[in-house]
């Protein structure tokens, strides 16, 4: 992906790709078709990362080989565990207590679990389109399709030089350096879009690098480059606005780092933020704020990236099957408090219903099944703000879910439902 990608050619690709995502692989890699087997279904997947083609230039930064191994070295980084990011005013940082619930609050649920797949039609031609239903269930990534999140600097770190593999890799402000001290062994795990969050807190930035890999001659390459203010919003305006700023390391463009659980906020038993969730059918075309963009390929009634979900105040711990103890029935109490106050908001399209650890998370605190008792049943959709296009084109009538008879634009209660 470059920065030239929001303009006319990315709106091409979108339409272009399609039936391409349909199928159900993910635009940035991962199997998205069936849900795995129990054991392995922390893992989920990610969607596009606000554009839906690969545009990279032949590379000649790094003259090294891909090291696709991570290394031991490669979990994040403990320095930067209990970071509260962004502004008091910041979506991620917001109460939800006493916010309305969307009028259609249960389909909207019930379609993110459905999306478009196609098939080919033995005897014929061409492929069908079909709807496929996911599992409800919730799952906790902490290895696979999890962030590595690093500390910029600190005792014993190397400084390293960052390549892109494009000729342009994401916005210019803030600036992303072409060097940063970073710990031993730092190693984004390229099998799963090489996510990584790399946070500088003397300067006061996160960046998000999509499809990083460590070189053999120690540099490390990427594709996609985007830097946050920390005491920002902690978003971007949307695709209409700001089409170079708008996507990001995630489909949603929202940041790789928000809304994660963290080991330390497990451990004190407490998270004071709003979660990251990735859902498997969410609309394709509609979106609202925080989300910038979307890479959704569910129903366009279906729910939108940027979506606020709260966890209904009468489910908790008491509800699972399962007996907890000691650190793990900390951490799911702990997750569940903060999905009743602070919510959950769709990031990304997924296989599972899923949320986020950074990578490397101990399993003495998450293991990832400790939220499979959980469904979205268990969560309210709180009432939509406005809603946009991606790609906004001027004339196409929207058919998300807050879209009146004659296809014109809704906002506020009238894009909820009406409460």
């Amino acid at each position: 992906m470059n920065r030239s990608e929001p303009k006319a050619a990315r709106w091409l690709l979108v339409f272009a790709l399609t039936a391409a995502l349909s199928v159900g692989v993910a635009a940035c890699g991962g199997d998205d078709g069936d849900p795995p087997p129990a054991a392995q279904r922390t893992t989920g997947d990610t969607g596009a990362t606000g554009s839906t083609g690969d545009t990279a230039t032949p590379f000649t930064g790094a003259t090294g080989t891909d090291t696709t191994t991570p290394t031991a070295g490669s979990a994040s980084d403990p320095a930067v565990d209990s970071i509260r990011y962004f502004s008091p005013e910041s979506p991620w940082n917001t109460s939800v207590d006493g916010l309305p619930v969307a009028g259609n609050s249960a389909r909207l649920l019930q379609l993110g679990l459905e999306r478009f797949a196609v098939r080919e039609v033995p005897g014929r031609q061409g492929v069908e389109t079909f709807v496929r239903k996911l599992t409800p269930s919730i799952f906790i990534n902490t290895e696979a399709w999890a962030p590595l999140v690093v500390a910029a600097g600190g005792e014993g770190a190397e400084v390293t030089r960052l390549v892109c593999r494009q000729s342009d890799c994401g916005p210019d402000d803030p600036p992303v350096p072409d060097e940063i001290a970073l710990p031993p062994g730092t190693t984004p795990d390229p099998k799963y879009d090489g996510w990584l969050s790399v946070i500088d807190l003397d300067a006061g930035l996160g960046y998000d690098f999509w499809r990083a890999r460590r070189q053999s001659d120690g540099t490390i390459s990427y594709q996609y480059s985007k830097a946050w203010t920390l005491n920002g919003p902690g978003f971007s305006k949307p695709v209409s606005e700001d089409p170079q700023r708008a996507p990001g390391a995630r489909g949603s463009g929202l940041p790789l780092f928000g809304g994660l659980i963290s080991p330390a906020e497990l451990q004190a038993g407490r998270i004071d933020h709003a979660l990251a969730i990735s859902l498997p059918g969410i609309a394709r075309r509609s979106f609202v704020q925080p989300a910038s963009v979307t890479n959704g390929i569910g129903k366009r009634q279906s729910l939108p990236a940027g979506a606020r979900l709260r966890l209904r105040s009468d489910v908790g711990i008491r509800n699972s099957p399962r007996g907890f103890k000691g650190d793990r029935r900390r951490s799911v109490e702990t997750i569940l408090t903060a999905l009743r106050e602070f919510g959950a908001i769709i990031v990304d399209r997924s296989s599972v219903p899923t949320l986020y650890a950074p990578r490397g998370t101990p399993q003495r605190l998450i293991r990832g099944d400790e939220l499979s008792w959980l469904t979205t049943d268990d969560f309210q959709v709180l009432q939509l703000p406005q809603i946009f296009q991606d790609p906004p084109l001027a004339k196409v009538a929207l058919e998300g879910p807050g879209a009146d008879a004659d296809g014109t634009v809704q906002s506020g209660q009238a894009a909820g439902g009406g409460q």
